[in-house]
């Protein structure tokens, strides 16, 4: 509606003088209204918008959902939950197979209910800690087009749980039911602490705040507006006493689940792949593997491989050989009719039982080998006392899979190489690649050796957004005992312009010399390039980087992060009030989020 008005506006033009006030919109300003609560107008309606509802439909039943909130930890769409808000804690099971939710995000006014925009998918969930992480995948209206480069998200700010103090002010915000349709926000304070496990570390925060349904996977922040934890359950019987997942545990949690150790994965984002094989002797119902291990007992008859796979293309060939010390046993070739993307099985079935010996299965589509390893049957196997070298860390491998910039300090990478020479290490070899993040482990992997006699080998430590900031430590170990082991830093690079940008805010107020609040002033930031009268002329979505609507205080927060140095056109439109249109406004090259940017507008 508002864009019709613009136009209509443009049409009028030889009526319509457009003022270009280059002084009305003021860097740095501060906020003239008064705060209500501890936490800052500015902090609390960041909160607010990063806080968004999960709306989980269950399986086999019509009309049935699981809702709850979560909150936004990354521009590209990670989404922070609790389990229970995507499926059953006690049985492990998700409430639909795809582990799909809609996410629901806050109008930037913050004055009416969340719009289900979003599609998003489950990538990691921790039933034991209520922990669940979501990645948007796709818009919910169109699940098949491609997402926008910019999803309109606003991402909180995280803050250390281990300093919170028993008094502290705590701020509660998620969508119970007991709210209505809109995003809820409480205050209290932290009553105390319960470690559960009696390990000397509080995996909860005890609150004054009362947690019902549908704030579950919410958010909860110290007065600076920072996470610290993720209200996930109300204690009734001891009073309003609500239970706080610990911020830092969840953080971990988020570590972990973004951090995926790979063996010589594909280069190519595009090319065809299987990630995540794991050997069983059973499978449970939903295909995935029951006491997965690398070694089995002598009466095993069934071995079943257990994988992920990805960029697979209806109709194409897969085939899948099973190997028994070296020799072919088994092979079967398929058109594959199971889609681009999920997870499967292939399996090896003696009635009389598999012999003793080292297996492997060989799995390929339309003649490329994605994947050789295996499991031992049997007594251990004896090793030939191999060992591995030393191990090089580099940012990046060439064409001859040799390490590109090796060193031990790296700054804003995705994945992270490690180079190794191999000395006589046996098909069958059991080893294991444990990766640690100051001082925790985040992923180990055993399996059997299974690349024969090579020189050398790699493999990659990989995160989707950045590896997190922090001390890494790789152990390779050969039959359990630590063969080679060597640390690396991922330092967080400061200063300058980053691509996630800064959160931007402000007033809209009138020039009259009351300065009066103005209610619905409509602020639109354009993509670099488009000019105003382009806009104005003809205004589409397309033409829009960033934009928020003033409240009845005047305050807004625009919906998308911009970046510091980058020239903008601006446009604040309010009916009754003089047009404030601005080509090439640029953001202080230094702004921190986050930044005000004060508009003020004349009648007419």
């Amino acid at each position: 509606m508002i864009h019709k008005r613009l136009h209509s506006v443009s049409l009028r033009k030889q009526v319509i003088v457009l003022w270009v006030i280059a002084a009305a919109l003021i860097l740095g300003g501060s906020l003239t209204h008064e705060n209500a609560y501890a936490i800052a107008r500015a902090d609390l309606n960041r909160a607010l918008l990063a806080t968004v509802q999960v709306v989980v439909p269950v399986a086999d039943e019509d009309d049935l959902y699981s809702t709850g909130s979560g909150t936004v930890i990354s521009e590209d769409g990670l989404i922070l939950t609790n389990y229970h808000v995507m499926g059953e804690i006690e049985t492990r099971t998700l409430y639909n197979d795809n582990g799909f939710a809609g996410i629901a995000v806050n109008p930037t006014n913050l004055r009416g209910a969340p719009v289900l925009r979003y599609a998003a998918e489950i990538i990691a969930g921790d039933p034991v800690l209520d922990l669940a992480l979501l990645r948007i995948v796709g818009l919910l209206e169109d699940t098949t087009a491609p997402l926008p480069a910019n999803l309109g998200l606003t991402v909180i700010s995280v803050g250390d749980s281990e300093a919170v103090q028993i008094g502290d002010e705590i701020n509660a915000f998620g969508f119970p039911s007991i709210g209505g349709d809109t995003v809820t926000f409480t205050t209290g304070t932290v009553s105390g602490f319960l470690d559960e496990d009696k390990d000397g570390y509080s995996e909860w925060l005890k609150v004054d705040v009362n947690i019902n349904h549908g704030n579950s996977g919410g958010l909860a922040t110290n007065e600076l507006g920072e996470m610290v934890g993720v209200p996930t359950a109300g204690v009734t019987d001891l009073g309003m006493i609500g239970l706080v997942r610990d911020g830092n545990l969840a953080m971990d949690f988020v570590k972990r689940a973004l951090l995926q150790a790979q063996d010589n994965a594909p280069r190519n984002p595009n090319a065809a792949y299987i990630s995540d094989v794991q050997f069983a002797k059973a499978i449970d119902q939903r295909g995935r593997p029951r006491n997965p291990s690398v070694r089995f007992d002598s009466d095993t008859d069934t071995i079943y491989a257990t994988f992920s796979y990805g960029n697979f293309a209806n109709n194409s060939e897969f085939e899948f050989s099973w190997y028994h010390d070296g020799f072919r046993i088994f092979s079967d070739l398929v058109v594959w009719t199971y889609g681009d993307a999920g997870s499967t099985w292939v399996n090896l079935y003696d009635e009389n039982g598999l012999d003793d010996g080292f297996y492997e299965v060989e799995i390929s589509v339309d003649g490329e080998d994605l994947y050789r390893g295996g499991v031992v049957i049997g007594e251990r196997r004896a090793s030939s006392g191999g060992s591995f070298g030393p191990i090089t860390f580099a940012e990046d491998i060439d064409g001859n899979d040799e390490p590109v910039n090796p060193g031990t300090m790296f700054g804003n990478i995705d994945e992270i190489y490690a180079f190794f020479n191999v000395n006589d290490i046996e098909n069958g070899t059991k080893w294991t690649r444990q990766w640690s993040l100051d001082g925790e482990v985040v992923s180990s992997q055993d399996s059997v050796w299974s690349e024969g006699e090579v020189d050398y080998t790699w493999i990659s430590l990989y995160a989707n957004g950045g590896l997190p900031p922090g001390r890494y430590q790789l152990e390779l170990l050969i039959e359990d005992e630590i063969a080679q082991s060597a640390t690396m830093e991922i330092v967080e690079i400061v200063g300058g312009a980053t691509s996630s940008g800064v959160i931007v805010n402000g007033t809209v107020t009138s020039a009259d010399r009351r300065g009066r609040p103005i209610n619905g002033a409509a602020i639109y930031f354009l993509v670099p390039a488009v000019s105003v009268d382009d806009f104005i002329d003809d205004p589409q979505d397309s033409h829009i980087y960033a934009s928020g609507v003033s409240d009845r205080d005047g305050y807004y927060q625009l919906d998308s992060n911009l970046t510091p140095g980058e020239l903008y056109g601006v446009v604040v439109y309010k009916e009754g009030y003089r047009l404030v249109a601005v080509d090439d406004y640029q953001v202080d090259p230094d702004a921190t989020s986050p930044w005000s940017i004060d508009v003020t507008m004349e009648q007419r």
